[in-house]
């Protein structure tokens, strides 16, 4: 992130971007239109330029849908990472939703919000069940919680396994992806492997 200074300004730069962009993505949400779906992408991508993070993406993103991607989780940055090349939204757990700042921006990106206790596993199934139906995206984080990268935590396969118990005929692709920061401080640079 650079010196003090730099990272100071590139906090202030997030901000006055993120805040500038949230009346519009709920706006375009409310009246449904087309741009709202493509606008998280964007946003996301001048938040990696804002930070200074340098995107190096090998391979693409499956462009049919419905898709799941079931990415590797190693901090908060992957969000901005992962949304600035795959239009989609976020599964995440139910805490996000109330969080300040995130919380409403993982609801602008319409994401679809989980808790890890059994007795909702059917609830947050349905959910995921209707957009896929509706031919979305969606990104999971199948670890359940963020590791360091170097290795593949086990699976929380309730959340998962609604791609093979899809109720119409229609087939789920299903796209692994990979994360690595493979430099730090000043000579930022991430690589993402789909």
């Amino acid at each position: 992130m650079g010196s003090n200074t730099l990272r100071v300004w590139r906090a202030c730069a997030y901000l006055t971007w993120t805040i500038a962009l949230m009346p519009a993505q709920a706006l375009g949400l409310l009246l449904r239109r087309d741009w709202a779906a493509r606008l998280p992408s964007f946003y996301h991508r001048q938040c990696c330029r804002i930070l200074g993070i340098k995107v190096k993406q090998i391979g693409s993103p499956v462009a049919d849908r419905p898709v799941l991607f079931a990415a590797n989780h190693t901090g908060y940055l992957d969000i901005a990472v992962l949304g600035s090349v795959i239009p989609g939204s976020f599964i995440a757990k139910s805490e996000v939703a109330e969080w300040p700042l995130f919380g409403w921006l993982a609801k602008l990106q319409r994401c679809v919000f989980v808790d890890r206790q059994v007795r909702n596993a059917a609830q947050h199934r349905d959910a995921i069940f209707e957009r896929l139906a509706a031919k979305d995206a969606l990104i999971l984080f199948p670890e359940g919680t963020s590791g360091d990268g170097n290795f593949v935590l086990p699976f929380k396969s309730a959340l998962f396994s609604t791609v093979f118990n899809h109720r119409d005929d229609t087939a789920v692709a299903v796209q692994p992806v990979s994360v690595a920061y493979t430099k730090l401080d000043g000579h930022s640079s991430l690589g993402m492997a789909t």
